[in-house]
This record gives structure tokens, C-alpha cells and sequence, in this order.
């Protein structure tokens, strides 16, 4: 197992940690950013995880910006989708919400896929 491998489940497993603790504490509703912040790590954990997935073994793809952008969108969508259908949404700001969501996910996706692809070597 890779450095990056363990950084990246060290780091995923915080971040279901806070998500539990979030939802348990309703810290998506007392502050306006958490939301905002948790779907900018989100983004970041998909775009590590790209280049985690590919470095696999078994696994013979390259972490491409298109690879990436498919696993966004499948990704961001379907939790967007999941949010809507469980009712965790206001019914007065959802579109603008949903836009917001999909677009800091996306951030911080290619930041972290950007940061990776060009700094790998550092982190393997």
C-alpha cells in the first residue's frame, strides 16, 4: 500500500467522521459554510481518489482529466440526487444549492487531481 493510499483513508475516514458528527450535532444547519466545506473536501477526496484508484494494481487506467470529470459528475450527481430524494434540501434555495454544491465539489476535485498530477513522485 502506497503513502498516498494510507493518507487518502486516513483522510476519508475523517471525513465520514465529521459527516456523522455534523448530521448528529445538525452542524449543516446551525452554519451556513459547513456545507459549503464538506462538499470542497468531498471534491478533494474524489479527485485523490482518481489517482489512488489508478495506482492500484490491478487496475490499468491513467488519472486522466476526463476520468476525472466522469467520476465527478457520477459522483456529485448521484449524492445530489440522494439529497433531493431524502428531503435534505430547502425548497426555496434547492436549485441554487444544487449549483453551489456541484460547483465547489468540482473545485476541489480538480485541485487535488491537479496538485497530485504534478506532485505525485513527492507522495508515493
Amino acid at each position: 500500500m502506497t503513502r498516498l493510499t494510507i493518507v487518502y483513508l486516513i483522510i476519508a475516514t475523517l471525513f465520514a467522521w465529521t459527516h456523522y458528527f455534523a448530521v448528529i450535532g445538525s452542524l449543516y444547519w446551525y452554519y451556513w459554510w459547513f456545507d459549503i466545506m464538506m462538499h470542497f473536501w468531498g471534491g478533494l477526496l474524489i479527485g485523490a481518489g482518481v489517482h489512488v484508484l489508478c495506482g492500484l494494481k490491478n487496475i490499468s487506467l491513467q488519472p486522466t482529466l476526463p476520468l476525472l470529470i466522469l467520476t465527478l459528475v457520477l459522483i456529485t450527481g448521484s449524492w445530489e440526487v440522494f439529497e433531493w430524494y431524502a428531503g435534505l434540501y430547502d425548497h426555496s434555495t434547492h436549485t441554487i444549492d444544487t449549483a453551489q454544491d456541484i460547483a465547489v465539489g468540482f473545485t476541489g476535485g480538480v485541485i487535488a487531481f491537479f496538485i497530485l498530477k504534478y506532485k505525485k513522485h513527492h507522495l508515493v
